[in-house]
């Protein structure tokens, strides 16, 4: 089963014990506090307005914040320096890829402030809210709507292999949504897991989230861009049918069963849900959800998978009730885990 057992919950990168990047004559190391993410000639209060709180994670919380100078409105997501620690070398290449992307479909990084305990990343602000939230919020939802959806997730993330980036965390959390019908925007967030692979590197850190992690992320095999493709067929799939294609309804809270599902790809669509939906749209999946990474759709052929160019029905695929207990699951469970985390990370500051 290879590394099937010893694999993290979270499927995040190991913490390594932090390290100092220099020291000076005396030995000591430097504080975190150095200036070398953004701006910090200036205050971001010179800049913006910070108003009400849009969201918060362990050590950070987003804000919404209006320009003094034009008015318009941004998110600022604001990250203590003292939580990051040797996370800092993560949020650099995190900035670093953002500043790269320019994208329709990719949250759009505006600029970067810092004082010697923050660092304040100012962003595109989206009016809307997460993609399943905006599903179960709407009630009626056919396979048109998911088409539009997956198109534009598919663009943006052939964009960003063609720029040698691999998102690595494909998900629901990290998929934003704003506009109704033919104009509703699905934009990209999140590049923390993110990295920029050369043609001839392999990328062999096990990192992403249960359930939508690719095969041979758990058997610790080296892998390379195609793990996004795989990420996209679990979120068609979810579209479409308002639950996941792996998943352990026994014990939720113990990732081994839904790993030994992933990696030998056992998923099915026997549901009566399926009954609406096209078979191009099933096979746009199936040719996702392989094992094998080279026969995955890469992002530009998927594009031209004929799915695209066919007309769906415009028919309510009942699956708002579905996709609403998915998402209640899914988000107790990412609550659980974080307040673990938390409860962690107290007890070790």
């Amino acid at each position: 089963m290879g590394c099937l057992k010893s694999k993290p919950k979270e499927l995040e990168p190991k913490k390594q014990v932090p390290k100092p990047v220099h020291q000076d004559n005396n030995g000591n190391s430097p504080t975190i506090h150095q200036h070398t993410i953004g701006d910090a000639t200036k205050k971001i209060t010179d800049c913006y307005i910070l108003g009400v709180e849009l969201g918060q994670g362990d050590f950070s919380v987003v804000k919404e914040a209006t320009s003094k100078v034009d008015g318009e409105k941004y998110a600022v997501k604001i990250i203590e320096k003292k939580a990051l620690k040797e996370d800092i070398k993560l949020l650099k290449r995190e900035i670093e890829i953002m500043k790269k992307v320019d994208h329709q479909n990719i949250l759009k990084l505006h600029e970067i402030y810092e004082d010697d305990e923050k660092v304040f990343i100012v962003m595109e602000l989206v009016n809307g809210s997460e993609l399943f939230d905006r599903i179960v919020e709407k009630g009626f939802y056919s396979e048109r709507n998911a088409m539009n959806i997956v198109i534009q997730i598919i663009d943006a993330v052939s964009y960003l292999h063609t720029k040698g980036i691999a998102h690595r965390d494909l998900k629901p959390e990290n998929l934003l949504c704003s506009g109704d019908g033919d104009n509703e925007v699905v934009k990209i967030a999140d590049f923390g897991l993110s990295k920029i692979q050369s043609d001839e590197d392999k990328l062999h850190t096990s990192c992403g989230t249960p359930g939508y992690v690719a095969p041979e992320v758990l058997l610790c095999e080296t892998y390379d861009q195609s793990v996004d493709m795989w990420g996209v067929g679990i979120i068609t799939y979810i579209l479409l049918a308002g639950y996941p294609p792996f998943y352990d309804e026994t014990n939720p809270q113990d990732d081994t069963l839904l790993f030994d599902k992933v990696i030998h790809v056992e998923y099915d669509m026997d549901d009566e849900c399926w009954d609406d939906v096209s078979d191009l749209a099933k096979d746009f999946i199936h040719h996702l959800l392989v094992k094998e990474p080279k026969q995955r759709l890469t992002a530009e052929e998927a594009k031209k998978h004929p799915w695209f160019t066919s007309e769906p029905k415009d028919k309510d695929l009942r699956i708002s009730r579905k996709m609403s207990d998915y998402n209640v699951k899914r988000k107790d469970i990412m609550n659980q885990k974080e307040e673990s985390i938390s409860n962690l990370n107290r007890k070790t500051h």
